[in-house]
């Protein structure tokens, strides 16, 4: 699924022999919408056994429990930490930079420019590693604040330990993050894409072992043997390991070739660093705002039921959305890096435009059918009532917003391909300190669901205001079209809600959803006819994005 670079591998420019100035493949809308196909498959994939991971997990470990809120805690810590020091930095600013130097100056320069990149990442996440590891119990102590005494102690023990195994994800992250940009600077979507599938597989797998294993003398919902929490802690961290692993054979079929630059001062690194202020700013408030929400969640045994809803809540994102921010981002830099402003706003409102399409029916959904699908994904093993009727309240929360989200991180890659790190930083300070607001008013009343709420109306905020910002600076953004697109996915998206809404209760009379095959017909029945009333709804009002992506799909096929 490699082809969408025109090079073949072996070729004199796949090998690093391209000259300055040479055009990357795949930039317009034809290749953005196939490389955006790719991508959706892949993460398709990746989602669904994403969920078989969420739902491995509650089956093994809980939703409402001691050691479910441990393991989440401390499985989260990685991704903080590197979100914080480099995460956010080689996700967002690396990529532009690079794409300009391989378009101005060819890939030999660019190659080693990315050298020297990898280099200091490797330098830079060994030591925060280490030192994260000694710091692991007040690490934890900082998430636990709000934690009852009763369980206290237990939970930072438990969390302390399973963090000191999990520190070292994030070498492998930052080793993935620079990996991952350089084969999409070259337009190679698919690894990327397919290699969390084997993280979660790992992880599914180190949950049945940890289910199957002989529990202790005197069980408990909170009980874990010392073999257990080894299986818990090695199983995982293998699975980001074997995920950044992966990602190496096509970056070596590319023609990369790593070898150890210490260039702290070349061009590349230093515009980076600069562009990185304003990144680490941005990803200082995000971490401070998820703070707030771990202290809270937590006290109430609620963090691991907001992290399940959370992950069902990104499924349409993460699966159609990201993949057109992944497509877009070396297209926009590259328009940007040449000045043509037009394609540039045409593509990013072709971008608006395709992300609801996909998230507005699947945020109604959601709202319609967000019990009947946690019940039948989470309510068994060591998830009961209870624990899966919170996360669906959660979801629902987490749903009103579920296009605000997309759009703002889309939006958010229009700045960085434009290399403005300044401008999103400043909306998301804004929008972070209307979050904690809003989640310090919600939460007494709500509980963990206002936190839920507080992320729509934070999210909501951040994309109108990018919006705003962003049409003033390009002078448009063709809002006649992509408002009208708007209002043709909204009318078309509440006639799905209405037809799933409609058969999810006829079939919920006529079948007992108490049993797991006649939750999935009920499941199955109001997904299969809100997606065929959404078709022929887009059909009916010649939505254009339906068009373009009935035209993709022959091509696809005979490929």
């Amino acid at each position: 699924m490699d082809e969408a670079l025109t090079l073949e591998p072996g070729s004199p420019q796949a090998v690093g022999e391209s000259p300055p100035g040479a055009e990357l493949p795949l930039s317009g809308p034809q290749g953005y919408a196939r490389s955006s196909a790719v991508m959706a498959v892949g993460t398709t994939l990746s989602r669904v056994t994403g969920f078989l991971r969420v739902s491995a997990m509650a089956a093994a470990l809980g939703v409402v429990t001691v050691r479910a809120d441990a393991y989440n805690v401390a499985n989260n810590t990685p991704n903080i930490v590197f979100d914080l020091v480099l995460g956010g930095i080689l996700t967002s600013v690396f990529v532009p930079v690079f794409v300009e130097w391989l378009t101005a100056r060819g890939r030999d320069e660019a190659w080693e420019e990315a050298r020297a990149v990898l280099t200091i990442t490797t330098i830079v996440l060994s030591a925060i590693m280490v030192v994260t590891i000694a710091a692991a119990p007040w690490i934890v102590r900082l998430y636990t604040l709000n934690v009852r005494p009763s369980r206290l102690a237990p939970e930072r023990a438990l969390a302390t330990f399973f963090l000191r195994w999990f520190m070292p994800q994030i070498l492998f992250y930052g080793l993935g993050a620079v990996a991952t940009g350089l084969l999409n600077a070259h337009r190679r979507f698919a690894a990327p894409m397919f290699a969390p599938i084997l993280n979660n597989l790992l992880v599914i797998g180190t949950m049945i072992a940890f289910a199957a294993m002989p529990g202790p003398a005197h069980p408990t919902v909170d009980a874990v043997t010392t073999g257990q929490k080894y299986v818990l802690a090695i199983g995982t961290t293998l699975g980001v390991v074997a995920m950044t692993v992966v990602l190496w054979p096509s970056l070596r079929r590319l023609g990369f070739r790593f070898r150890w630059r210490m260039r702290w001062r070349s061009e590349a690194v230093h515009r980076i660093a600069g562009l990185a202020a304003w990144v680490f700013v941005y990803v200082l408030v995000n971490q401070l705002g998820l703070l707030q929400v771990i202290v809270l969640a937590a006290g109430r045994t609620g963090f691991t039921a907001y992290m399940s809803a959370y992950t069902f809540f990104q499924l349409p994102h993460a699966i159609f959305t990201v993949s057109i921010m992944t497509a877009l981002l070396p297209s926009l830099s590259a328009q940007w890096a040449t000045a043509d402003r037009a394609a540039f706003r045409g593509l990013l409102a072709r971008g608006i435009r395709s992300t609801a399409f996909i998230v507005v029916p699947a945020a109604l959904g959601y709202i319609v059918l967000a019990q009947p699908i946690v019940r039948l994904l989470l309510q068994h093993g060591a998830t009961g009532a209870g624990g899966a009727h919170l996360v669906s309240q959660i979801l629902v929360y987490f749903s009103i917003g579920l296009f605000s989200f997309s759009a703002f991180q889309l939006l958010l890659r229009a700045f960085y391909a434009m290399q403005d790190t300044r401008t999103p930083a400043l909306v998301n300070v804004a929008a972070v300190a209307l979050n904690v607001v809003a989640n310090f008013a919600l939460f007494p009343v709500l509980g963990v669901k206002g936190l839920a709420l507080g992320n729509t109306i934070a999210y909501t905020f951040a994309s109108i205001v990018s919006l705003v910002i962003l049409r003033r600076r390009l002078g448009g953004l063709e809002g006649r079209t992509v408002g009208r697109g708007l209002g043709q996915v909204l009318l078309a998206s509440g006639a799905t809600a209405g037809a799933a809404y409609g058969v999810s209760r006829v079939i919920g009379h006529a079948v007992s959803t108490a049993t797991i095959p006649g939750q999935a017909v009920q499941v199955a029945g109001a997904v299969g006819a809100g997606v065929a009333v959404f078709l022929a709804a887009a059909w009916i009002l010649r939505i254009e994005d339906l068009a373009v992506l009935r035209g993709l799909l022959p091509g696809r096929s005979r490929r």
